[in-house]
């Protein structure tokens, strides 16, 4: 498959934009109340685990897919590249609202993916990521009980996704990523796993909502995921080792952004990062990124809460 960021589609047409009516009916809709009803059920009867998996699965993740590939051609390139076991970190680039849902059905194993605090007081999407294990984030504050969270998961075999860019593309340039997800791989030596996005934003743009989204054909929505990237253990979790592994982490989704492959490796030092500056035949979507990509380190200082604060997505 071959995936063209740079194709211009068709005109398309939205729906409707958002008016004081459509507010209203999201604010009074009677989703809301029914899955906290049934989830409270649920929980009493000590099924709700089993609920969300069944949910995740066949309800979520199935009609994701055939939504996908209906409105907008949705394609998956690497799937063979996902581990088959073991805890690891999901990366991508951010361009939507959709971005957890497409990556999330791209892969054959469970994504539990951060989410703003914000998003479980949205109608109807809160009750939608509540049964995908999404793990609320308190942004601005260093936030223990999600940083704890995510932890478990992580050592416990499973996957967690997240933004290293902390927020959406406004027009699917790849923005600066930040250090909390490098800080995870050091802390817990889980591998991550980079995806590339194509064409969300156009699908989804920022600072609209769900009654901007473009269902008619012609624009088109894929997925690229690379091959899994390794953590020396013996690797110290320090501000240098972080800038190491985010750097190569950016890289890694520029490549896979261009067509190719990343290479699946054991970073240990510096050296590890995958060169881009050299390769000729990267050069043109190097320019479209906001940050140049670079073999060096970044010398700007780190906060104390930049480990748990820059997990988030917006």
């Amino acid at each position: 498959m071959s995936v063209n960021p740079n194709e211009h589609p068709q005109e398309t047409k939205e729906f409707p934009k958002n008016d004081s009516l459509v507010k209203l009916l999201l604010k009074n809709n009677p989703f809301d109340p029914f899955c906290d009803w049934a989830r409270k059920k649920m929980r009493n009867l000590g099924v709700l685990e089993v609920f969300d998996e069944f949910i995740y699965w066949n309800v979520g993740r199935a009609n994701f897919i055939q939504v996908f590939r209906t409105f907008w051609g949705y394609e998956i390139e690497g799937k063979e590249n996902f581990p088959e076991y073991g805890g690891a970190l999901v990366i991508a680039n951010h361009q939507s609202e959709l971005d957890p849902f497409l990556v999330g059905s791209a892969v054959h194993r469970k994504v539990q993916w951060l989410s703003k605090a914000e998003n479980f007081n949205i109608p109807i999407f809160r009750s939608v990521i509540k049964p995908f294990g999404t793990i609320p984030l308190k942004r601005g504050q260093k936030d223990e009980e999600a940083l704890m969270k995510v932890r478990a998961v992580l050592e416990g075999g499973g996957c967690v996704g997240m933004f290293p860019e902390g927020t959406r593309s406004t027009d699917g340039k790849l923005g600066e990523f930040r250090s909390g997800g490098a800080f995870l791989c050091l802390d817990t030596r889980v591998p991550y796993v980079p995806c590339a996005i194509f064409g969300a934003y156009k699908v989804f743009p920022k600072n609209v909502d769900a009654t901007g989204i473009k269902w008619r054909q012609g624009l088109k929505i894929s997925i690229r995921i690379g091959k899994p990237v390794y953590i020396d253990p013996d690797l110290e979790s320090n501000f240098e080792n972080a800038q190491i592994v985010k750097q190569a982490m950016e890289n890694d989704i520029i490549l896979l952004r261009a067509g190719k492959t990343n290479q699946s490796r054991v970073i240990r030092s510096k050296k590890d990062i995958a060169p881009l500056v050299d390769n000729p035949n990267l050069q043109e979507l190097i320019q479209e990124t906001r940050i140049p990509p670079k073999d060096g380190l970044d010398s700007k200082n780190i906060s104390d809460t930049d480990e748990i604060d820059n997990l988030s997505i917006s």
